[in-house]
């Protein structure tokens, strides 16, 4: 299992192909094996050098008790990419992990020569999100949990989520990994241990990255948004505001396009990175 040490924390992560450099940014709770299991990386690996990691306190990345803003997660990345020997990457990043490659385009430009942004929510365009709290995704992460009866609440809380997970009795435990499915296992494992740390907080501060900041990023993004997100707003605002974005609607989505409509996530994440592969080469010609 590969592991560098970065930033002072123990990372493992995976690496394939050869070319321009691709860096995947998995979601909060999530892990380096949702690129894995859809295939992404396999597909991608033919024409680019993939790099994949777990976050800090995620999958068998070191777990320290703190540091899980999205300016935190923008120094992991930086100090990986030093140590790896990376060259300018394009950045691509579901969920979370879209914020924190922003937030790495800001802090980092020179390592960062684009970013491919699933269905992200950035805290700091919040105003513009009224129903963030009442996203679809945590309802049917509610309904989930009611089956062992236990309440998540209405609106996201990821605190409520991770301590709730913690508290599973081993009964409930194997009731819920038998629902969520093989691949959801690990998932569903992984929450108790981020209750030990300040996850839940961190990932919905806005911990700098401001509607300014986010106006500020000068790579060219590709803004990937599912037809039944409740984050379209983001995505007009984006649009709106960035000098070089575009964006596209996965078809069939409400917020993991690259399980939900797997084909259509893995055409568009292609698509967008051969723009800007060949952008960055002509720039560097």
């Amino acid at each position: 299992m590969p592991e560098v040490q970065a930033n002072g924390i123990r990372f493992h992560y995976q690496q394939s192909g050869e070319g321009p450099d691709v860096v995947l940014l998995h979601a909060v709770t999530s892990n380096l094996a949702v690129w894995m299991f859809t295939g992404l990386v396999e597909t991608l690996a033919t024409q680019f050098r993939v790099t994949l990691y777990d976050f800090r306190g995620h999958g068998f990345s070191e777990r320290p008790p703190t540091g899980y803003t999205s300016r935190d997660m923008a120094e992991d990345f930086k100090s990986l990419h030093e140590s790896l020997g990376l060259k300018p990457a394009i950045l691509v990043g579901h969920s979370f992990g879209g914020v924190v490659g922003m937030h790495a385009a800001i802090s980092s430009p020179e390592r960062v020569a684009g970013v491919i942004l699933s269905d992200s929510f950035f805290p700091g365009l919040r105003d513009i999100e009224p129903n963030f709290g009442r996203m679809n995704i945590w309802a049917d992460l509610r309904e989930t949990f009611s089956s062992v009866d236990v309440d998540l609440g209405e609106i996201v809380d990821f605190n409520r989520l991770f301590c709730s997970a913690a508290d599973l009795s081993p009964s409930q435990m194997k009731t819920l990994e038998q629902k969520v499915g093989v691949f959801g296992q690990g998932w569903l494992r992984q929450l108790p241990k981020l209750a030990e740390t300040t996850c839940g907080n961190d990932v919905l501060t806005e911990a700098g990255l401001t509607a300014g900041k986010i106006a500020g990023v000068r790579q060219p993004v590709a803004a990937l948004y599912d037809e039944f997100s409740p984050f379209l707003a983001t995505c007009d605002w984006l649009k709106a505001n960035l000098p070089q974005c575009e964006t596209e609607i996965i078809p069939g989505a409400k917020h993991l396009a690259m399980v939900e409509n797997t084909p259509a996530f893995t055409d568009a994440v292609q698509r967008h990175l051969r723009r800007m592969a060949g952008g960055q080469q002509s720039n560097i010609g």
